[in-house]
């Protein structure tokens, strides 16, 4: 059956809100096809000290940031999701293409372009994030790519491992192995509130792809980059950790990551790079983040009372402070960045972001230069 349009019915007892914002489906629970849309528009302005550090061009801007088409598939055990990014058709189309089979309950085996399993911001994706743009540590951590991987999970606890070759946009089959895993356990999980712990470990061997590292000012829609490693232009391997702790009680939401990377290339020595954040979110609404002990990591806020049932939706306020350290390499340098953020949820599938990041420069070429950056943001999110 096709769920969409027979909710149209007169005699169906779904609300009009809930008909308008349930994903089309075709098919039940078991079977089906579903599709899901998620656009995001961006603007903003940015400015710097000194006042050239930043192109004129940058200072104020404006895009689609993203113009994505979910479709998640289900046969019984057999699954899979393929999403296409009509924003991105020249350069990344492809951000999902993957398949998985449930071998029980609580074991899940899946293989092509998907989230590699490394970091809480991965997991949770552009969709569930707290803030408009990820922590600085970002920059640190491995990106969508093909691979083979296994998720397990319990009550309270998740492990989800797997084998990566390169995005499927570029090249899938000749980056080398990158093997991933990540753990976390919930040892508080009551009532909705939850203390989480996550530890992501990768090791990646003989990458073919020029890596190097940069910083950023909290919106990209700035084009610059506060701080910047060289380019590892030869094979080279890497070892990263990163380490996880979150809560939520009520309607506070804390949330923190740290990464290290060790990148050792044939053409250069070894270097340390280092980096995370730490952030607080609260509703001023009576709303909660929800939590997902399966994937380990925090859901989609829907309000309590969204605007089509009289409400306000759900909204938030929050701040964030991330660090960033790449003086290991020669030309290198540090940088601190604080974030203030306003999020309204007033339904289901409508967002509004708005942050404002202050980047200061702390070691290397450049210190002492100072960024603002200021972004909004819309988004339709099934």
């Amino acid at each position: 059956m096709l769920a969409f349009p027979s909710a149209l019915l007169a005699d169906d007892p779904t609300s009009l809100a809930e008909r308008l914002e349930a994903a089309p489906r075709v098919g039940g629970d078991d079977r089906y096809i579903e599709f899901s849309p998620f656009v995001q528009f961006d603007g903003g302005w940015a400015s710097s000290s000194p006042d050239d550090a930043i192109a004129e061009a940058d200072r104020r801007n404006g895009q689609v940031r993203r113009g994505r088409l979910y479709t998640d598939f289900a046969y019984d055990s057999f699954g899979g999701r393929f999403t296409i990014d009509f924003e991105a058709l020249k350069t990344t189309p492809i951000t999902y293409a993957y398949l998985s089979y449930s071998l029980t309950d609580t074991l899940t085996v899946q293989g092509g372009q998907q989230t590699v399993p490394f970091s809480l911001q991965q997991i949770m994706g552009s969709r569930s994030a707290t803030f408009a743009e990820d922590g600085l540590n970002s920059s640190l951590q491995l990106s969508d790519s093909v691979g083979l991987a296994a998720l397990s999970n319990g009550e309270r606890w998740s492990v989800q491992s797997g084998v990566f070759g390169g995005d499927i946009n570029r090249q899938p089959f000749d980056d080398g192995i990158t093997a991933v895993s990540r753990g976390t356990w919930a040892p508080y999980l009551n009532d909705g509130d939850v203390l989480h712990f996550g530890l992501g470990l990768a090791a990646g061997f003989d990458r073919q792809e020029w890596l190097s590292f940069s910083g950023g000012v909290g919106s990209d829609l700035v084009d610059v980059s506060p701080i910047s490693t060289g380019s590892f232009e030869q094979s080279s391997d890497l070892a990263a950790v990163n380490a996880e702790l979150a809560a939520t009680s009520g309607r506070l939401t804390w949330q923190s990551e740290y990464t290290v990377n060790r990148i050792n290339s044939a053409d250069r020595d070894a270097v340390v790079l280092h980096g995370g954040y730490m952030s607080v979110l609260a509703f001023l609404t009576d709303d909660h983040r929800d939590y997902d002990a399966q994937s380990g990591a925090f859901e989609q806020v829907k309000p309590e009372r969204s605007i089509w049932d009289r409400g306000f939706g759900a909204f938030e306020v929050g701040a964030r402070l991330g660090y960033l350290d790449f003086t290991d390499d020669p030309s290198g340098g540090a940088q601190l960045a604080a974030t203030a953020v306003v999020n309204w949820y007033p339904t289901d599938v409508l967002r509004f972001t708005a942050t404002h990041a202050h980047t200061r420069i702390t070691d290397g070429p450049d210190e002492g230069q100072r960024f603002d950056a200021t972004l909004l943001r819309a988004a339709i999110i099934y």
